[in-house]
């Protein structure tokens, strides 16, 4: 209980009583508190977008998957930023003091993100909140520098005092972003089912469109042969530089029951005209479908390109998003194709 309440007063005196604060501490011993707060932010703050990936990791499966998972900690990014700025401001050595400084932009993101979540988000462009976070960080480190010993010799530290404005604010910064980690947590838990694409194992979801050619095109349609369906827009810089393998792809083993067949799921302008322009210019061989958005709720997409490979009895054998390596496309295929599948 003493450890915990020396936590707290030294959090909101960091808050409530920053140079004093920073004085108590010595120059290159003390507390760590960097790991701490940072978990706090990540789930204070941003559980919802790293369940989300992990949702598509584990739907995915597999080495191919990483990179899902990995983009999802981009959110940390600008806390990771910000410390780096903060410590370069107070100098070596100072790691816990840096770490206190940080507590700004964690209250205010995750205030942030509790107004957010009752339905009263804040009219500010993305990532403005830890921008404005990182400049309070920076702020508060440059008003406590002349606090912090020059020296880097050892000196006595006290633990600041145990003031009761300083121990509620320090209660604040573990209880504010708990509260909005559980909420989080229990929307992640009611809608983790729909979180992550349509993945292997499942059926394909009923469906109805229509080619570019006007002719209807179906789940059932899917059946008798293995598809490969590519969702993809006309802006997607990855979807073009991958729009060359698939043609081969489609070419090469469209003799051996396999058939590529694009999505096209552009939603502003004219669909069609788009969408016919995109194929003219590059060529492709394959059936164009147009998708007003039902096909891509229905397989639960986020990211473009999105694979959704098919075997002929109509189930789903494999889903990758974004880049693919050509073996490791082609074997998926040959495992779809193969006289046992």
């Amino acid at each position: 209980m003493n450890t915990l309440l020396t936590a707290l007063a030294r959090w909101g005196g960091a808050l409530v009583h920053p140079r004093a604060t920073a004085a108590a501490l010595a120059p290159d011993a003390g507390p760590r508190d960097g790991l701490l707060f940072l978990l706090l932010f990540a789930a204070g703050a941003h559980l919802l977008p790293l369940g989300d990936a992990a949702a598509d990791f584990v739907a995915m499966a597999g080495l191919a998957a990483l990179p899902t998972l990995l983009a999802g900690f981009t959110v940390l990014i600008p806390w990771l930023v910000a410390t780096l700025g903060v410590e370069a401001i107070l100098g070596p050595h100072r790691a816990h003091r840096a770490a206190l400084c940080l507590l700004p932009m964690l209250l205010l993101v995750v205030l942030a993100r509790l107004l957010a979540g009752a339905g009263h988000p804040l009219p500010v462009p993305k990532y403005s909140i830890e921008i404005a976070g990182a400049a309070l960080a920076a702020a508060l480190a440059i008003w406590i520098r002349p606090a912090v010993r020059l020296s880097r010799e050892p000196a006595p530290s006290a633990p600041p005092p145990r003031r009761p404005a300083a121990l509620v604010v320090g209660a604040l910064v573990v209880l504010l972003p708990l509260v909005s980690a559980g909420r989080d947590a229990a929307d992640l838990a009611e809608h983790w089912g729909t979180l992550a694409p349509v993945s292997a194992g499942e059926e394909v979801p009923e469906f109805h469109v229509n080619d570019l050619d006007g002719l209807d095109f179906t789940a059932a349609d899917l059946r008798g042969k293995a598809h490969l369906l590519v969702f993809f827009t006309s802006w997607c810089g990855v979807c073009s530089d991958e729009m060359a393998t698939y043609a081969a792809v489609h070419r090469e083993l469209g003799e051996r029951g396999f058939e590529v067949v694009g999505v096209n799921c552009d939603r502003e302008g004219d669909q069609r005209a788009i969408a016919a322009r995109y194929r003219d210019d590059k060529g492709l061989p394959f059936r164009v479908l147009l998708d007003h958005g039902a096909l891509a709720r229905a397989f639960r997409l986020s990211v473009y390109p999105h694979l959704v490979l098919v075997d002929k009895h109509g189930q789903i054998r494999w889903v990758h998003q974004g880049r693919v390596m050509d073996r490791t496309l082609r074997a998926s295929i040959a495992a779809a194709t193969s006289p046992d599948a």
